[in-house]
């Protein structure tokens, strides 16, 4: 019989006791702890006898890296890391988030304060209106008056000047629209070759003056084309007026207007205009800056200091508005170029019809021009106004114009002017709107509120251009509205309208008679050379192209002497006067033909039936519509 031992094991530190597995000789442990164990094996023989002393060996099982010491203490300094890492962390965000608290706190004191930079600016501007008025009302009453070439010259350079203060004022109102998002387009219809040259040759008695070459190039097809006239024409007036400033004696000026093609289906041409002088140039490192606002070179630090920096802004502004863009091109002491480009709608124009006028209309000149009121003969008695200005030169000055065909009284607040107008009952109201005490909008609604008051008509007076201002003094119950500075022409013929239409509510028109009287027969030379000035006008009267230089050519004289004849004769430059013609000539369709405002406006040789309104304003101090219904009513009555 064979002999078989038994046996028994035990790791001790493990095992909770012995393990009897009789013949086995293996014995196998798994996930044991890291640590010191011991392993004890004994036997039995055939006879069952254990050997109770057995044998043993000594087991080490050592942990994995991770789980040494050195890994835990690795542990506790990557967590103590990790904690001031978090802590870090935090402290930089609080000082980022509040960092970025204080910039946007800075941010918006830096945006308060250009706001009240612009307020403030705004305001000025229109405190400027007023001085501004008072130069350019009696400057236009000097000129309108004097014969003398020499005087008149004088009066030109202070009328001049004026409207370049009034550029600037306009130019700082833009300004502050453009912060608040306020401009928009009003798209006119226009043929806008006839609109550059009318700009265009504003430029001329500039140019000669300073004695620089101004040439124009226009497209040999008429343009016609939906366009913002204002904007238009104040980016025109701001390259030019730029080219003049930087261009030196005996430089020349440019002037082009040119059609890109653009495809047969397309109701859209793009239209390009380029002002180009032989200035001082711009380094090439600040062409990319000069658009930018309040921007102003170094290099021509001595010129340059004399303007706003914001012009071209603004130009760049207006040029975008209508979708297109505006370029620079310029070498030092070499010149510079503007290029404008803009996306215009095209249209088709009217179609003109032949309207044979009558010879007695024809023969009308000047005479149909409406005039201030006429005086009352004596014993008559004259309407009474009410002026209400706290400024003492302003009011003084209404005070003179006025007081003529007026009976005046003045006041120098609104408070004053209710009490005064309770008190006297006046016919009228003239009265500024930023007072003292009451202002101007306040005094209106007060006026209009009250039984005794509400009948009489008020007219505002305001340096705020702002639409919303105007809305607010008319919706004030005001019946009229002008903004400083204004003609005063117009406010005669306003105030003069106002009183009809106040009494044609008391009583009913009377029959009236007009007689025109017939022209004086030309006897002088010169009186014989301006009468055929008139009439190579009058049969250029549809060319909206016809300039000054067709006409020095048909009588065959030099520019030059063709402008001192026509200012020693007429004291007025040829572009004026020409421009002087047409209205008259326009005043006369519209008293005698049926024709439409539009129609009217290319008859008489115009490029824009806007800017033939606000030609015609400006002449006659009426719209051309209430000129005509006027009219009308006269011959009916």
């Amino acid at each position: 019989m064979p002999q078989q031992n038994h046996y028994a094991y035990q790791l001790k530190g493990f095992d909770q006791g012995w393990n009897y597995v009789g013949s086995t000789t293996t014995a196998y442990y798994t996930n044991l702890d890291p640590g010191e164990y011991e392993f004890q094996v004994k036997a039995s023989n055939n006879d069952g006898i254990w050997n109770p002393a057995g044998t043993s060996i000594k087991i080490v099982i050592h942990p994995p890296f991770w789980r040494t010491y050195y890994a835990y203490v690795l542990y506790v300094a990557l967590f103590g890391c990790t904690l001031l890492y978090i802590r870090y962390r935090g402290i930089k965000q609080l000082k980022k988030e509040f960092e970025q608290e204080q910039e946007r706190k800075q941010a918006e004191r830096v945006r308060e304060l250009d706001s009240l930079k612009i307020k403030f600016l705004t305001n000025l501007s229109h405190e400027f209106r007023t001085p501004i008025s008072l130069i350019l009302a009696p400057a236009n009453k000097l000129m309108a008056q004097q014969k003398d070439p020499q005087s008149a010259g004088q009066l030109q350079v202070i009328q001049r000047n004026a409207q370049r203060l009034l550029h600037l004022v306009n130019q700082l109102l833009d300004f502050r629209k453009l912060e608040e998002h306020e401009l928009q387009l009003n798209l006119s219809e226009g043929e806008i070759s006839s609109f550059v040259r009318e700009v265009t040759n504003s430029f001329q008695d500039l140019a000669e003056i300073k004695k620089i070459k101004l040439s124009l190039r226009l497209p040999s097809e008429q343009l016609f084309v939906l366009f913002d006239y204002d904007k238009v024409e104040r980016i025109l007036v701001n390259l030019l007026s730029n080219a003049f400033k930087f261009t030196p004696e005996g430089g020349s000026v440019r002037v082009e207007l040119s059609a890109l093609p653009a495809p047969a289906a397309t109701p859209e041409t793009t239209i390009r205009i380029e002002v180009a002088d032989t200035g001082i140039g711009i380094s090439p490192s600040e062409q990319n800056l000069i658009f930018e606002r309040f921007f102003q070179g170094h290099e021509l630090g001595s010129v340059l200091n004399q303007s706003s920096g914001i012009g071209l802004s603004i130009t760049k502004e207006f040029a975008e508005l209508h979708g297109g863009t505006i370029a620079v091109a310029s070498e030092l002491s070499q010149g510079t170029s503007f290029t404008v480009e803009l996306p215009l709608a095209t249209f088709a124009p009217v179609v003109e019809q032949e309207t044979e006028l009558p010879a007695e209309a024809a023969s009308i000149t000047e005479s149909k021009k409406p005039g201030r009121p006429v005086k009352k003969h004596k014993g008559e008695e004259l309407p009474h106004l009410l002026l209400v200005e706290d400024d003492d030169d302003f009011r003084y000055y209404l005070k003179d114009n006025l007081k003529d065909n007026y009976k005046i009284t003045d006041v120098i607040n609104g408070k004053d002017g209710w009490y005064k107008a309770l008190s006297c009952h006046p016919d009228l109201i003239v009265s500024d709107i930023t007072m003292p005490y009451m202002d101007g909008v306040a005094l209106s609604r007060k006026l209009k509120s009250d039984k005794r008051t509400s009948h009489i008509p008020i007219i505002l007076l305001t340096g705020l251009t702002q639409d919303g201002e105007q809305l607010r003094g008319l919706e004030s119950g005001a019946n009229d509205y002008l903004t400083k500075p204004f003609n005063f022409e117009i406010l005669h013929v306003r105030i003069k309208n106002l009183l009809e239409l106040n009494r044609a509510l008391k009583t009913t028109y009377t029959k009236q008679l007009q007689v025109v009287p017939s022209p004086v027969e030309i006897e002088s030379s010169s009186e014989k050379f301006l009468n055929n000035v008139v009439l190579y006008i009058e049969k250029n009267l549809k060319n909206t192209n016809f300039s000054v230089e067709d006409l020095s050519d048909h009588f065959g004289m030099s520019r030059g002497s063709m402008y001192n004849k026509i200012l020693e004769l007429t004291g007025m430059p040829p572009v004026e006067f020409i421009r002087s013609f047409k209205l008259d000539r326009a005043a006369v369709l519209l008293q005698e033909s049926d024709l439409t405002i539009s129609e009217v406006a290319y008859r008489a040789g115009f490029a824009t039936p806007h800017y033939f309104t606000k030609s015609f304003k400006a002449k006659f101090s009426i719209l051309p519509s209430d000129y005509r219904k006027s009219k009308k009513q006269g011959l009916t009555s």
